[in-house]
């Protein structure tokens, strides 16, 4: 990739998208780093002509990860189906590097999160130990738990894999949860974290669902949620990458 060596971040950006772009059947192109929390890229195309915003998360990723995120953007603009992750931008985003430097802008947008496990009435981190202790998950200090700061009856758990944060909603911040609820959300989104991406984005596939078997209080803490959240939890609820 010694041709990009010369050219500075946006140049680089714009030469590997224009040339994806051609293969597409595309002559013009411009794309820009911007800064976006909760997607990858933005598009708009007008009179022939696309533009593209692509976070700037990617800003300092090697070529070889932006010529596999132009080929999956360009995949989903113009085969109308979702793009693969190519093994170079999981191995990049799924590094601890990319964790250490994205993770706190990431942070730094998510305007809904107290950034603190500790909440009103319960503390997740009290959670997180005690799957510790059952041997379910394992400690990893690259981890961000934290609260909402609205509630959310519907999205009571979610995740990034790729800035390993994991966030549940302050509705269950009451005396009246019972902690086995509490563990089961964390455990869920935690598996996440621990199973990564697939390709194919099939995230709630058998192997992760047996995995969720081995909390052994699951089937009081769906029952829980259906009664007092009326979440049908017959697909265990979804809970979704924010990227």
């Amino acid at each position: 990739m010694q041709i990009y060596a010369s050219m500075n971040e946006t140049e680089m950006l714009n030469e590997i998208f224009v040339k994806v772009g051609k293969g597409y059947g595309h002559d013009s192109i411009s794309a820009e780093f911007k800064g976006l929390k909760d997607t990858m890229v933005r598009s708009r195309r007008r009179d022939g002509h696309v533009e593209l915003k692509v976070s700037d998360i990617f800003e300092g990723a090697p070529p070889e990860v932006m010529n596999g995120l132009a080929n999956m953007i360009f995949s989903q603009l113009y085969r109308k189906k979702r793009g693969r992750y190519t093994k170079e931008i999981l191995d990049w985003m799924m590094s601890d590097d990319f964790v250490r430097s994205k993770q706190p802008i990431f942070l730094k947008r998510s305007r809904n999160l107290t950034r603190s496990a500790a909440g009103e009435h319960i503390d997740l981190d009290d959670s997180y130990e005690r799957l510790i202790d059952l041997g379910l998950v394992d400690r990893d200090g690259n981890i961000v738990i934290s609260w909402t700061k609205r509630d959310n009856a519907k999205k009571i758990g979610y995740c990034s894999f790729f800035m390993r944060v994991v966030v549940i909603s302050s509705i269950l911040d009451s005396p009246d949860t019972p902690p086995f609820v509490i563990d089961y959300i964390l455990y869920h989104e935690l598996l996440h974290l621990r199973k990564g991406v697939d390709p194919l984005r099939r995230h709630h596939n058998k192997e992760f669902l047996d995995l969720e078997d081995l909390y052994p209080m699951r089937s009081r803490a769906v029952k829980w949620i259906e009664e007092h959240l009326k979440i049908k939890c017959n697909t265990r609820y979804d809970t979704e990458d924010v990227n």
